[in-house]
């Protein structure tokens, strides 16, 4: 199943619905973090797992880096919208 999953020094969180609601998450469970990254992969339930191929070929996963709490809110609020 596809999710998302925000990281940052402090943790990480993983949400199947959109990079927002995970940046969100992120942003909820450690308020004092200033930025984060979230990825794209998938879940089975305990494991979230990016997969690499070859980006040429667009098989690389979406990924934004440098999110802050402002900038959460700009982010796709579905899951099937590509990286702006």
């Amino acid at each position: 199943m596809k999710a998302f999953q925000a990281y940052g020094k402090p943790g990480r969180v993983t949400s199947e619905q959109s990079p927002r609601d995970a940046a969100l998450a992120y942003f909820e469970k450690f308020p004092a973090s200033t930025k984060c990254t979230i990825v794209q992969g998938e879940t089975d339930g305990n494991f979230f797992t990016v997969r690499y191929g070859r980006a040429s070929a667009g098989e690389w996963p979406n990924q934004w880096k440098d999110i802050t709490k402002k900038t959460a809110q700009t982010l796709p609020a579905t899951p099937d919208k590509p990286e702006d």
